[in-house]
């Protein structure tokens, strides 16, 4: 099973219009005061815009996810190399959604992945093999 991931998946276009959203709020509210600071706003648009601009630098280079011949997860590259990976702890199944943790190498990724980022039906399979390898409560 192999996993491509888009270059912006649906949770990073929506944070990016969120961002937007929340500087033109900022501005709005700024302009009825007597003293308007105009550049409030863009300066809270930049931040955002930065925080994003990083968690996509951090997660540049990554191309999708699979699952070995001997059933281990690994991160494949733009270079077509791939790491050996793990499954985190805060994976989360969210209706047709997942929310995916996982380790590839040090460094810890995150991914919310949606009908709109995966086929359905690797989503499906994604889902029914973290299901299946999920620790069971009283066993």
């Amino acid at each position: 099973m192999r996993i491509e991931l888009r270059p912006w998946l649906v949770a990073d276009r929506v944070a990016a219009g969120l961002a937007v959203c929340c500087a033109l709020v900022i501005e709005l509210v700024a302009s009825r005061y007597p003293d308007p600071q105009p550049w409030l706003g863009a300066a809270v648009l930049a931040l955002l815009a930065g925080w994003l601009w990083y968690r996509r630098r951090r997660a540049a280079g990554v191309t999708g996810l699979a699952v070995g011949p001997d059933g281990r997860w690994l991160t494949v590259f733009e270079d077509g190399s791939a790491l050996p990976s793990e499954i985190l702890q805060g994976t989360r199944l969210l209706g047709r959604s997942v929310s995916l943790r996982w380790r590839a190498g040090r460094r810890v990724r995150q991914a919310w992945l949606t009908p709109w980022d995966v086929p359905a039906g690797q989503l499906r399979e994604l889902a029914v093999r973290l299901r299946a390898a999920a620790p069971r409560d009283g066993a």
